[in-house]
């Protein structure tokens, strides 16, 4: 190590460190967090209060509510290892990556949210996967448009509350979009939906859906997730892993009760890294390792003890009953 870097290394070491824990990482950083956790839209947990904050088109006044997040019990529970690796996330805190007018999907961020979304005591009772395509040769801009007014249709008629997107081009180059959603929605009923959008697009003279009858293509289909949430969160990563558009439109989007979902939780005293130090193997080997100056984060090959998100999991039940549940 030069001198430079051993300087470096020494002030790294002197500042304050937090630890941020996600269902797939654990991420270090040299400055502490108001918020005891991380990832909502609308919400903090600020010495043991949940706080409902403002978004950026209008600050609103902080609302607080009285909530009891219990001491998490970190007993050791031994766990099995998640199908494949998860992938290394540089770039574990950023928003969506746009280069000029062109969006790119932020994979480590919308996984956090699948794991939140799934980890929801309804998720587990039931959780189903849309796949929605469109004929050959639908533009991008008709794709976005008639999704937008199905899922429209969804929400109003269908029974659908809270969902996430991700949009992707399959090999003929057109668009299609995948849902997951813990709502229960009939087959026929939201490819009815999907029939009579298509034919009202058909109508207004769209060139690739002259050749076709709207009103019988069933481009909606269905898979209920079953199995273990091991096996869920690996039939979820292998859509999004392989998924490398970019859009001129957002190519993910999820419901508000969903993205209000905390995907991380905050360390940064001592005792908190006892635990971590408890519960999570020591050997490098064991992780995906992406080191800053100002930050190291290592992805998790295994699966860490399911204790050590009961706090995470708790307030979640919290967060997403009070909106409209």
């Amino acid at each position: 190590m030069t001198f430079n870097g051993f300087i470096k290394n020494l002030i790294f070491q002197t500042l304050i460190m937090s630890n941020i824990l996600s269902y797939s990482s654990l991420t270090t950083i040299t400055m502490t967090l108001k918020s005891r956790f991380g990832g909502s839209s609308k919400f903090k947990l600020v010495d043991g209060e949940l706080i409902e904050v403002g978004n950026n088109r209008k600050q609103t006044k902080p609302k607080y509510y009285s909530t009891v997040v219990p001491k998490p019990n970190f007993e050791f529970e031994t766990s099995t290892l998640l199908e494949g690796q998860i992938e290394q996330t540089a770039n574990e805190n950023k928003e969506e990556i746009t280069t000029g007018t062109l969006y790119k999907l932020n994979k480590s961020k919308i996984k956090r949210k699948c794991f939140a979304f799934s980890r929801l005591e309804k998720s587990k009772k039931f959780l189903a996967f849309y796949s929605i395509s469109f004929p050959i040769g639908l533009s991008d801009d008709n794709c976005y448009k008639v999704f937008n007014i199905w899922l429209t249709r969804c929400r109003r008629d269908g029974g659908l509350i809270s969902y996430l997107w991700v949009a992707e081009r399959q090999k003929n180059e057109t668009i299609h979009f995948h849902l997951l959603t813990n709502d229960h929605m009939q087959i026929r009923t939201v490819n009815g939906f999907m029939a009579i959008a298509l034919h009202t697009f058909k109508k207004k003279g769209v060139e690739a859906l002259q050749n076709i009858d709207p009103l019988k293509y069933n481009g909606v289909d269905v898979k209920r997730v079953k199995g273990s949430r091991k096996a869920l969160i690996g039939y979820l990563v292998k859509y999004i892993s392989k998924n490398e558009i970019k859009f001129f439109r957002l190519p993910w989007h999820c419901s508000r009760d969903v993205s209000r979902l905390f995907t991380s939780e905050n360390f940064d005293d001592p005792e908190d890294q006892a635990l971590l130090d408890k519960h999570l193997p020591n050997e490098s080997d064991k992780y995906n390792i992406y080191e800053d100056p100002h930050y190291t984060v290592k992805g998790f090959k295994f699966s860490p003890p399911e204790i050590l998100f009961s706090n995470l999991d708790s307030v979640n039940e919290i967060i997403y009953h009070r909106n409209n549940h």
